[in-house]
């Protein structure tokens, strides 16, 4: 301890003062994320359950068993919703699988094998996650058109699998990194090929990185909205979020009841998918730093 250092902890206070503000602050900054984070998604799903009457002419916080309905969620009966919910499906699962494949094998060779410039080329593959989607949109808009790929659902995966693919791939190098290569050998010397051995031995190594970069893309192509409303035109083939503003322009009244039960719908899957995954999730960030 120096001597001018006061006694007990940092600015004259007793430990035992430190330790009741420490309590102190982790309960204020328990409450703040509570309130940031838990409390709209209260206010979305109690608005989502009641009566649409009750909620235009009143604002509530714990509805009564009277006022408490499902019917808001009858508006997802609309034949329009059907299509957006099924092309946000097929948007979602087809930008997973190609974020995954594309990202262990490039994460693969990162990790694995030496050419010149590596860890400049992964440097400057981050660059990428740095655009902002409405920056690169209008000129993916006209090459898509130019190509055939505008008003898709391929088209969107793949820029979307774009969007996402640096983050992954940079994911699965940290991770492959801590996997040691003398696994790998061991298999090798059995007889299998380097692609065996990435395939039987790395691949299910890597699965907490393989779900983290699996929810990162789901996230990403489930709440999309600026790509989505930009390469896909056609109501026929847009997804959720922009499928939901067509609504809302072309309904002439469209009650807050039924936008919130839409909005439970379109929230619930991601925060299900982070919450039955976090132990994955957790394991897969905890990459080494190289």
């Amino acid at each position: 301890m120096s001597r001018n250092e006061p006694p007990g902890g940092v600015f004259g206070l007793s430990y035992n003062d430190e330790s009741r503000v420490f309590e102190a602050l982790k309960l204020l900054s328990t409450v703040i994320i509570v309130v940031v984070g838990v409390w709209p998604v209260y206010w979305m799903a109690q608005l989502a359950v009641t009566e649409y009457e009750t909620v235009e002419d009143a604002v509530t916080i714990v509805p009564t068993p009277e006022t408490v309905t499902l019917d808001n969620f009858a508006v997802l009966a609309n034949p329009e919703m059907y299509t957006y919910m099924f092309n946000t499906v097929v948007v979602a699962i087809g930008t997973i699988v190609t974020v995954v494949v594309v990202s262990l094998i490039a994460g693969y060779g990162l990790a694995r094998l030496s050419f010149p410039q590596k860890e400049n080329f992964a440097r400057i593959l981050l660059i990428g996650y740095l655009f902002s989607p409405i920056v690169i949109g209008i000129p993916l808009y006209q090459i898509w058109q130019s190509i055939g790929l505008l008003g898709t659902r391929i088209g969107l995966i793949i820029a979307l699998s774009a969007l996402s693919m640096p983050f992954a791939v940079w994911l699965m190098w940290k991770y492959i990194m801590t996997i040691p290569e003398a696994h790998e050998e061991a298999a090798w010397v059995d007889g299998a090929s380097r692609w065996r051995g990435f395939r039987d031995v790395v691949v299910p190594q890597c699965r907490p990185a393989i779900i983290a970069a699996a929810l990162f893309a789901f996230a990403l192509a489930w709440n999309d909205f600026t790509f989505a409303q930009i390469l896909l035109p056609s109501t026929e083939t847009t997804t959720f979020a922009p499928g939901v503003l067509r609504a809302m322009s072309q309904a002439q009244f469209l009650p807050d009841a039924h936008l919130m039960a839409i909005s439970l719908v379109m929230t619930l899957p991601p925060l299900l998918f982070a919450y039955f995954m976090q132990s994955y999730l957790l394991k897969g960030f905890q990459v080494r730093a190289l």
